[in-house]
Order: C-alpha cells, then structure tokens, then sequence
C-alpha cells in the first residue's frame, strides 16, 4: 500500500541515519517467506558493513540509501512493507537491520556514541531490498523506467504522456512508467477533487483538465504528506516512529462506499474496479463521460 505520501514520510523519518556509518546488517532467523535481496543476503549483508550513509532519498514508492561507495540500498515496500526508527524490540516479519553509529559531534567526544536501528518489515513478503551500482541504479531507476515524480510532474508533461492513450485515467495514473508514487488511495482521491470520472479515457481529457488534474494530484499528495499518509484498516502502514498516519481522516471517497460526498453534498460515493483495483468516486462529482 505504501505510495508516495507513506515513502516520503519514511523517508523523513530516517533521515537522522545520514552521515552515520553501518556497523551491522542483518535479517533475524525467520520461517516466513523470504523477500526478494539482491545480491542474496549472504552477500549483501557484508557489503554494507563499513559503508557510510551520505544521504536518504525517495524515488517514486522506493526508499535509496546513498551510500559512500556511490551505491544505493534501495528498499521497496510494496503492499505491507514500512521501514521503522529504533523501535523497542525486533517486531515479527523484521526483513532487514541496519545498525548505525552516528559521527561524534563535536563538543562530546567522551560521551557514549549515538547509534540508530533501521528496520524493515514486511508483513506478507512481497517488498524487495537491492544494492545497485551507480550505473544500475542509473538504468533500473533512470527515466526509461520510472517517470517523473508526481510531485514534480508538469501538468504539461503529465499531459504529454498520458493522453495519447485509450485507457481509464485511473488505470493511467498508476503506471509508475509514467509518473511516479501514485497508487490506488491517490488516484482516486486527486480524480475526485478535479471532478473527473475514473472511467474517463485519457484521449478525451482537455488541456483544462489536464491541468486541473495535476493540480489536484499535487494538492492531494502534499496534504498526505502532511498528516503522514494514510493508516487503513489493516494497519499495515505506520511511520518510521510506530505512529499512524493521519491522512485517512481527510480521505474524500476512499473506501467511503455508501456515504454522502462530502464536497457535494448530494452525491453517495460508489465502488467499481479497474485494472483489479477497488476505485472510489462521486457520480455527482465526477460525471460519467459521454458514450459509457
């Protein structure tokens, strides 16, 4: 479930891990399924022992841990996974430990040195842990792969690369090739408050909405941000400081199957699926297109 609003949050949340060294690296004995490492553990694991953290970055939905070496510890979440900050002990499904010792500042070279834990967990195992090169990580997370990021997208662009296509907007908006960090919460929150049908092909948007839609995307994902992202009823999601996000209060028809519209008034917000996804939308809001 992770999207963008939860990574960045992550992101945010570790970011007192740079310029701090790994001293260890680890994944507790399990009998779960194993997620996806690449290179294998037995040979990951020793390569980031030693290695200095420069900075934390986000690409899309994946959390990069810039490394001295000039290669990434790239982190996908996917469905369940979520990075936590020095919790209290090691929680199930753990699939990844850093444990970093921070620079001494100056001022308190006799004091005991500051060190962090990073965990990754992921519940149902589908995320994923690579450590990339310069020139891989170049390639698998370079534009012919990932689009632009949906913060930084251009209602131009976002325009440029979607609307020769004959598919739902909604389908669109989740292709990461096209533009990054949107998932399914987001989609269907940002068509909703630029008013337009989920069902709508892309060929048929105008440059007015194109606009509107980017707009929308932005505000939409900034105040996710804001609140930390979306905790649902699972609870997969929380942030780096075991809290829930906040943002599932603000939602506008996610998962509100049933209920009144809250920016009409008038409308009950309905579910239907697209591309095996749950879409929510108002019908009063966000009008059918012509012809369906």
């Amino acid at each position: 479930m992770p999207e963008l609003p939860e990574v960045e949050t992550m992101r945010r949340g570790v970011r007192p891990l740079v310029g701090g060294t790994i001293i260890e690296a680890f994944c507790p004995p399990s009998h779960h399924h194993p997620i996806k490492y690449r290179p294998p553990p037995e040979t990951l694991f020793p390569a980031l022992v030693g290695r200095s953290i420069r900075a934390v970055e986000r690409c899309g939905k994946r959390l990069l841990l810039r490394l001295d070496n000039d290669h990434a510890l790239v982190i996908e979440p996917r469905m369940t996974g979520r990075v936590s900050l020095n919790p209290p002990q090691l929680p199930s499904h753990t699939r990844l430990v850093l444990r970093v010792r921070m620079t001494q500042p100056r001022g308190n070279r006799k004091g005991a040195p500051v060190e962090h834990t990073m965990i990754f967990r992921d519940v149902r195992g589908l995320g994923a842990v690579h450590l990339l090169d310069a020139n891989s990580c170049r390639t698998e997370l370079g534009p012919q792969n990932i689009g632009p990021d949906a913060l930084d997208i251009s209602w131009q662009e976002l325009r440029d690369r979607l609307r020769h296509r004959k598919c739902a907007i909604k389908v669109a908006l989740l292709d990461q090739r096209a533009i990054a960090g949107v998932g399914n919460i987001y989609a269907s929150e940002a068509l909703h408050l630029a008013r337009i049908h989920p069902t709508t092909p892309c060929h048929l948007i105008s440059n007015r909405r194109w606009r509107t839609l980017q707009q929308a995307l932005h505000l939409v994902l900034e105040e996710a941000i804001a609140k930390q992202g979306s905790t649902l009823s699972d609870g997969a999601y929380i942030t780096p400081s075991d809290e829930a996000g906040r943002y599932q209060d603000e939602h506008r028809v996610y998962q509100r199957t049933g209920e009144r519209c809250i920016q009409c008034r008038r409308g009950i917000i309905r579910r239907i699926i697209l591309g095996q996804r749950s879409t929510f939308y108002c019908p009063v809001c966000q009008p059918a297109p012509r012809g369906s």
